[in-house]
């Protein structure tokens, strides 16, 4: 009988299992190399998991709860909206420092050919963000603080492509080099001066009226 593993050691193959697909994508990714680096055999992974598709979408659930507290903590109650988005910058550039497999495992599903199970993951990672944003814009919107002409979901939409871009940057190779030769490198390594600049550039776009 397989004996009963501790939490630490379900989330241990959880972290493993997501460095695995963000550094192969889910063809790639191998129950086999993941039990290995867990210090598991296969089997105990079949006994928490029906297959590698269920282990994937606990990985992504996972992801998606931690990136959620950035998104709860950034919107809370009696911020400004100059002070959400810059919590939301800052909340993001700490969770591709701290969890960059999160980042590059969605870069791997973005480039998935498995057109049902994008538009699935899509719908679970995508509309929390969607919903959130959208509810800023038009709560701003109707305080007279942005641009009353903005679609709230195609603003929606630019700022999360902003957001996302921003997570590549800090955790992909390419984007992170990309954003070396757009920014400089003086520029790029400083959180704090390019976070700044983001939020000015997202307040302007949005056609911000007050401080900030």
């Amino acid at each position: 009988m397989l004996k009963k593993l501790t939490e630490d050691q379900q989330a241990l193959i959880i972290e493993k299992a997501t460095c695995e697909f963000a550094e192969k994508g889910y063809k790639g990714a191998g129950l086999s190399a993941i039990a290995k680096s867990a210090g598991v055999s296969v089997g105990v992974i079949y006994k928490y998991y029906a297959d590698k598709e269920e282990l994937f979408q606990a990985c992504v659930r996972r992801s998606i709860d931690y990136l959620d507290e950035a998104l709860v903590h950034a919107g809370g109650e009696g911020k400004t909206l100059p002070e959400m988005i810059r919590d939301l910058v800052h909340q993001t550039q700490t969770a591709c420092r701290e969890r960059p497999e999160y980042f590059r495992m969605y870069h791997q599903i973005t480039a998935s050919d498995d057109a049902l199970q994008v538009k699935q993951l899509a719908e679970i990672i995508e509309r929390p963000s969607a919903k959130a944003y959208r509810d800023t814009i038009r709560k701003a919107q109707k305080e007279g603080l942005i641009d009353g002409q903005l679609d709230s979901g195609a603003g929606a939409f630019f700022f999360d492509n902003l957001m996302m871009m921003l997570h590549y940057a800090y955790s992909c190779v390419y984007y992170k080099e990309r954003m070396n030769i757009y920014c400089g490198k003086k520029l790029s390594v400083s959180e704090k001066k390019l976070g700044e600049q983001m939020v000015r550039f997202i307040l302007n776009g949005l056609g911000y009226k007050g401080e900030y």
